[in-house]
């Protein structure tokens, strides 16, 4: 016997078979996907990509990168990064695409309708409605829409679509919309009677359209390019609201440097007009400050007393040296007794005194020559000493008055000194306020100077309109539409159209509750409850079919299947020889038990084995519906359990279905079938139905629902569980697992019964020289 829980599908591979076997449902589902895509590609509107591109010019920036001054090139960048973002927020305002709107008239479109789609006309539009007024608040979000049609003759006919009213309008000539006075120009002959589609928006909700879709992206390494993108149905208009952008915003940024430049050149003027009066008042204060203080030059003046009190001070030190002189000499000859020598060559600057001085030594000298020949007494020694004499009291008398002399002329160079140092110590005060006057002068000077100079710059910006934005690619357009794509739409529709099968296969395996093939089975009941045999399920058989002998179908050959599988369990699990009573029974109702006991019987019976099948379920008996040889009865097992005089050999019948097997109705239902089943009256029947029969299949009641069950299990040597595929529930199993658990079942073998062909483990994968034929089909 192969071995059903040996081997299990694992992985990639048990998932990729939950899905193959609907192969069909993927290749319905793409082939309707790629249907549809083929369909919306013919009739989709096709939408065009317009790009441009522009530099923000930033001298500012460039300034700051050449005269950095310790500014790093990251907060360079950042302040680029910034500005670019600054300028990337007005050419996204609601202001700036409003201006765009009313420049290229967006908010009236026109379109042509066609039997699938609409398409919008731009550079062909038959002819061209001018908006003469326009009030917002009388412009309505729904009722906009009109149908213009060009009559011949310079005439039209205009529709409201919402109300129905017709107009009929000459060419150039005014029409009063309500929200707007419209004026219709250029008609095309040649589009004559084509009924032209007009809608009416507001400026401010088409250009909040148009800003939504607009892309603007700054260029990598924080550059001050800006790169523009628009995708729309007609490419000229993308292009040209994309140039028009670009027009207004270098419009806009010239209308504000020219705002700013007339105020600055206001502000100059006035300025100019009062620093040229406090100038004035500073000027006017410093010629004040000269003519109260006697000054000319400040500077040149306070040399000039320095220089004169150095000059003063040099003079009184020569004054005081010679007045010392003199009373030295004074007090020298005061203090000479023998009328010796007198130091000469002092540095007495009184001529007269150095030569009567020079001529007292010379006597003196002459004098003592004498006396080394002679006594004082000698007339010639004695004139000398008189002469000696008066020149000593001439040279007194000179110094006295040099030395009167010099005191007075050191007294008036005190005095003058005295005033020199006054004056000096007024120069600081004096030049602190020359010097405040004189600062206030050059701060009013520069400034004048620098507004001077502002307003020629400001005269020169106000004469050259250089734009902000240098335009690097105008807007352009390949004209190739960019969406749909039809790889992509393809692509879509083949993911979709796989997406849609797998995803419903998926959900409904999430959800489905009920067991469907083996692999459920293996996951929810342990390995000591096997699966012996899976029986399938081909098309709609008859209630009640039995397979035929020398039967080569897969339904026969499944029950060979479980008649082998079935032996070789027995074999292992009784040691001994002789009949097998096997219990057929399932959770529920309706899972198949009578019909696989039949037709295992009649599979054993083919074998040359004695067979009796027994109806155990006397609540609900099923084997009567198979008929019997006999043509009317309405006895059997309740009888025999019932009635002690009736025996078992008169109620068991042939069948004409096999001369090998026989049956063992369950008779009339009975008001309490537990109480029927006693044990000595069971062990019993056992008995004496083993001694004549090899096998022994007891069809009984449903083991969830009544006791019935349990109690003949006692006497089976093996349980065959019924499991219907499609129809119990995965949480019957949990029963099974309980049963097995406290020994109410014992020697259980599943057997899973109404397989999808599909889901057949191995009759479907190898087909070993089998087929499923039609079998009693309805």
């Amino acid at each position: 016997m192969y071995n059903f829980r040996a081997k299990k599908e694992k992985g990639i591979g048990k998932q990729l078979k939950t899905y193959t076997k609907y192969w069909y449902w993927f290749a319905i589902a793409i082939i309707c996907s790629l249907g549809i895509g083929y369909f919306y590609l013919k009739y989709a509107t096709p939408v065009y990509n317009a790009t441009a591109s522009i530099i923000i010019k930033d001298k500012q920036a460039t300034n700051n990168s050449d005269a950095s001054f310790g500014f790093s090139g990251a907060d360079i960048l950042g302040m680029r990064s910034q500005k670019i973002e600054s300028e990337l927020s007005i050419l996204k305002s609601r202001r700036l695409m409003e201006d765009v709107v009313k420049a290229l008239n967006l908010n009236v479109s026109y379109s042509l309708e066609g039997k699938f789609r609409s398409i919008e006309l731009y550079d062909d539009k038959p002819f061209t409605v001018e908006m003469l007024s326009y009030k917002a608040k009388k412009l309505s979000n729904y009722s906009n829409t009109y149908q213009i049609t060009y009559l011949g003759d310079r005439q039209f006919r205009v529709v409201n679509l919402k109300t129905l009213e017709t107009s009929l309008v000459k060419t150039n000539t005014t029409l009063d919309l309500g929200f707007s006075k419209i004026m219709l120009t250029k008609p095309s002959e040649q589009d004559k009677n084509l009924p032209i589609k007009v809608s009416f928006n507001s400026v401010t909700a088409t250009a909040a359209n148009y800003r939504n879709r607009i892309n603007l992206s700054q260029a990598e390494n924080n550059s001050n390019v800006i790169y523009f993108e628009l995708k729309d149905p007609v490419a000229n208009k993308a292009k040209n609201i994309l140039d028009q952008l670009i027009l207004e915003y270098n419009k806009d940024a010239i209308e504000d440097k020219n705002l700013i430049a007339e105020n600055t050149a206001n502000f100059i003027n006035e300025r100019l007009t009062i620093i040229n009066g406090e100038l004035d008042s500073v000027e006017t204060d410093k010629v004040v400050f000269k003519k109260e203080n006697k000054l000319t030059d400040l500077s040149s003046e306070s040399e000039m007393f320095v220089r004169n009190a150095s000059e003063y001070n040099n003079r009184k030190q020569e004054v005081g040296t010679q007045l010392e002189l003199v009373n030295t000499i004074l007090q020298y000859l005061s203090s000479e007794k023998n009328n010796e020598l007198i130091p000469s060559n002092l540095g007495i600057e009184a001529t007269g005194v150095n030569q009567q001085i020079s001529e007292y030594n010379t006597m003196v000298l002459e004098r003592n020559r004498l006396l080394n020949s002679s006594t004082e007494k000698n007339p010639m020694v004695s004139r000398i000493i008189d002469n000696i004499q008066q020149i000593k009291s001439n040279i007194i008398q000179s110094l006295k008055q040099n030395r009167s002399n010099l005191q007075i002329a050191l007294n008036d160079l005190k005095r003058q000194s005295y005033s020199i140092s006054s004056k000096i110590l007024e120069i600081p005060l004096q030049e602190k306020q020359n010097r405040g006057i004189e600062r206030q002068q050059k701060i009013k000077e520069s400034l004048y100077l620098f507004l001077l100079q502002k307003r020629e710059e400001n005269t020169l910006a106000l004469a050259v309109t250089e734009p902000k934005a240098k335009v690097v690619d105008q807007a352009y357009s390949t004209y190739v539409p960019v969406s749909p794509n039809p790889r992509s739409i393809f692509l879509g529709c083949t993911l979709l159209g796989f997406l849609l099968p797998f995803s419903s296969i998926y959900l409904f395996n999430v959800l489905d509750g009920k067991v469907r093939d083996k692999s459920d089975i293996q996951e929810n009941l342990s390995k000591d409850i096997p699966l012996i045999s899976e029986i399938p399920a081909l098309g709609k058989l008859e209630r009640n079919y039995l397979i035929k002998e020398n039967d080569r179908s897969v339904l026969a050959e499944s029950f060979r299947m479980l008649m082998v599988n079935l032996q070789i369990m027995l074999n292992k699990k009784l040691k001994r020889l002789g009949s097998r009573v096997i219990m057929v029974t399932s959770s529920i109702k309706g899972e198949g038990k009578t019909f696989t006991a039949m037709n295992l019987g009649i599979t054993l019976a083919n074998s040359r084995h004695k067979v009796l099948i027994i109806g155990a379920d006397l609540r609900n008996p099923q084997l009567q519906r198979y008929g019997s040889t006999k043509t009317a009865t309405n006895t059997g097992l309740r009888e025999y359990l019932e009635k002690d005089e009736i025996s078992l050999a008169s109620l068991i019948e042939k069948t004409n279905f096999h001369h090998n097997m026989d049956i063992l109705y369950s008779g009339n239902i009975p008001a309490n079938p537990t109480e029927l089943l006693k044990p000595e009256k069971l062990e019993s029947m056992f008995t004496e139905l083993r001694q004549n029969y090899d096998y022994i299949l007891v069809d009984t009641a449903p083991s969830m629902l009544v006791a019935d069950t349990s109690i003949l299990n006692c006497y089976a040597d093996f349980t065959l569980y019924l499991i219907k595929a499609g129809f119990t529930n995965k949480e019957n199993l949990e029963f099974i697992e309980d049963a097995k658990e406290n020994e109410i079942l014992s020697n259980i073998g599943c057997v899973l019964n109404y397989v999808q062909f599909s889901n057949l483990r191995y009759g479907n994968k190898y087909g070993y020289g089998y087929t499923a034929k039609k079998i009693n089909l309805k």
